[in-house]
């Protein structure tokens, strides 16, 4: 019994080509667009708690002066899991007076409320 296999007309090749391509470029710009704060000493950081289990961040700008100030541009949800593990993290560099790195999806503003989505460490320096 023989197979039988079908070729793809060309231009249908092509254009899939070009789709796949454009799908993978759209994604890593996707993966690029964070935006990164670098905290020297996490003690200093400001926030306030809502009761519905919502952290605002509302100093960022002190250690980045292109991130928007007071008072509602940045958020933890610490209703989930994640932000739970994020929030505990946070306490623990707070307490230590330690560094930590915070990662938004975008600049934030008081309109358009950024979700914390990473933390870390992404440079060393001398408040390890």
């Amino acid at each position: 019994m023989e197979t039988m296999l079908y070729k793809l007309p060309l231009k249908w090749t092509c254009t899939m080509k070009k789709i796949l391509f454009s799908a993978l470029f759209f994604l890593t710009l996707q993966a690029k667009a964070q935006v990164w704060v670098e905290v020297d000493d996490a003690s200093k950081l400001l926030w306030q708690m809502t009761s519905g289990g919502t952290i605002y961040f509302r100093n960022l700008n002190e250690f980045d002066n292109t991130q928007t100030g007071c008072c509602y541009a940045y958020a933890l949800n610490t209703t989930t899991p994640g932000g739970k593990s994020l929030w505990s993290t946070i306490l623990a560099k707070m307490a230590a007076g330690k560094r930590i790195t915070l990662g938004f999806p975008a600049k934030g503003e008081n309109s358009n409320v950024q979700t914390l989505n990473y933390i870390g460490r992404h440079a060393h320096g001398t408040n390890e």
